[in-house]
């Protein structure tokens, strides 16, 4: 685990305050006096700090400014959702394929989604075929993509789906 993901997680934060106030509690047994009370004194400054990041954490989280899009074919949709967190100016997408009589973004988007980024300009979708999608942009960040996705239309035997990516083809090649 990365230390950038140690403080992602209300869990991790809460176990660190609580290792900050078993030392607190452990610097009494401390029998010099000129060492129990920086321990004491930085024990509490930390857990005082820990315990607002726990706070903004469990209560600072909010709804993002969702939009969805969607361009059908058939009995399937590409869907297309961006979304914004707390007005950051960070614009994530994630381009999935789902069932057109579905009504929500897919839950399974490790199997559905082709595409997830951020910052996308002139960012088009278009069937090339029945189970071919073309995917271009101008310009943005491609954190991840995968050149095919499955939906499962009616029991157990999924459709795959193809995805091409181009950039800077937004407006058509040159």
């Amino acid at each position: 685990m990365d230390t950038s993901e140690l403080l992602r997680t209300p869990l991790s934060v809460f176990s660190l305050l609580l290792t900050l106030v078993l030392a607190f509690l452990a610097a009494y047994r401390i029998g010099n006096n000129w060492l129990r009370t920086p321990i004491r004194v930085i024990c509490s400054i930390g857990a005082v700090l820990i315990g607002l990041l726990l706070a903004f954490m469990l209560f600072g989280r909010g709804k993002p400014t969702e939009t969805i899009s969607e361009t059908r074919k058939g009995s399937f949709k590409v869907l297309v959702r961006s979304q914004e967190f707390h007005h950051s100016g960070i614009i994530n997408v994630d381009v999935c394929v789902a069932n057109s009589a579905d009504h929500e973004f897919p839950k399974n988007e490790e199997l559905q989604c082709f595409l997830h980024g951020y910052d996308f300009s002139g960012l088009s979708i278009r069937w090339l075929s029945g189970l071919d999608v073309e995917i271009d942009f101008d310009s943005g960040q491609v954190t991840t993509f995968r050149n095919s996705a499955f939906v499962y239309p009616n029991g157990p035997v999924p459709v795959e789906f193809h995805a091409t990516l181009r950039e800077g083809y937004a407006k058509g090649p040159p």
